[in-house]
């Protein structure tokens, strides 16, 4: 991991233990995990042929009424051929991507609810980039970090929101993301999430993230995820997914390079506990 990354975890580590962490607070934490037909990240598919994704997370209250979060996820192949997506074949059952997330947030209003955190990725495979042959980037990926801050309201029963996401390592430049997020309850076990949002990339990210130095509208990105409250610590997910790149001349470069964008569709099935 960064040594930048690792060094602000455990500022927020200290910060949380000695300053503004009650000290009889409890942590709250979340485990579980999603398989998934494909991986799709802002609109390019990183895994065709089916992912794992662990995921835990940790999180604090603070003195305030706000709260401190640290997660850790990641992206298992579960193939050896993952199709004509971007990360490397030949990689089953071990993790094709790592992150890490620590982020605060803080609900300023009955309204709105503002996170700010850093975003840690790792790729262990981004060696095999440039030498896969697959239409992959044209240079070596290892890491990178992000800043970013999302702002969400809440308006007639439903969520907009806004997120701001800065590469301060590799890339130096934003990417940013709109939508709306609302769930339905059917009764007291089952309930339905349904969520859209639309990126807009700067021309430094889409080299970093697609291979070509075009700025413009991104990924069109949807979901209708259905929940059911197994118990109380114990909740199962089913999930069907889609996005499309609204970009016209990346959309057309994916095809040109072999690395499939036709407005893909996936679906998954997770289950997560919390503690």
């Amino acid at each position: 991991m960064n040594r930048r990354v690792v060094g602000l975890l455990c500022v927020i580590s200290f910060t949380a233990t000695g300053c503004i962490v009650p000290e009889d607070a409890r942590p709250g934490v979340s485990i579980g995990g999603t398989f998934a037909s494909k991986f799709v990240h802002r609109g390019m598919i990183q895994s065709e042929n089916g992912v794992f994704q662990p995921r835990l997370a940790v999180s604090l209250p603070t003195v305030t009424d706000d709260s401190i979060t640290l997660v850790a996820r990641g992206n298992m192949d579960l193939n050896d051929d993952n199709g004509d997506a971007w990360f490397p074949r030949g990689h089953r059952g071990r993790f094709s991507e790592i992150d890490f997330v620590g982020s605060y947030t803080s609900r300023l209003n009955e309204t709105f609810t503002v996170t700010a955190g850093v975003f840690n990725y790792n790729l262990p495979n981004g060696l095999e980039f440039s030498t896969d042959g697959q239409g992959g980037p044209g240079e070596e990926r290892g890491g990178t970090n992000e800043f970013f801050v999302r702002v969400s309201a809440n308006v007639l029963e439903t969520t907009p929101y806004f997120s701001w996401h800065y590469d301060f390592d590799e890339v130096r430049a934003a990417y940013y993301r709109v939508g709306i997020t609302e769930t339905f309850p059917i009764n007291d076990e089952w309930g339905i999430v349904a969520d859209g949002s639309l990126g807009y990339v700067t021309s430094a990210q889409s080299n970093w993230l697609y291979d070509l130095d075009e700025s413009g509208l991104g990924d069109l990105r949807g979901k209708i995820e259905v929940q059911w409250q197994y118990d109380a610590r114990t909740v199962i997910t089913g999930g069907v997914h889609g996005s499309s790149m609204m970009n016209s001349t990346l959309d057309r470069w994916f095809n040109d390079v072999g690395t499939p964008n036709d407005d893909p569709i996936w679906f998954s099935l997770g289950v997560n506990w919390t503690f």
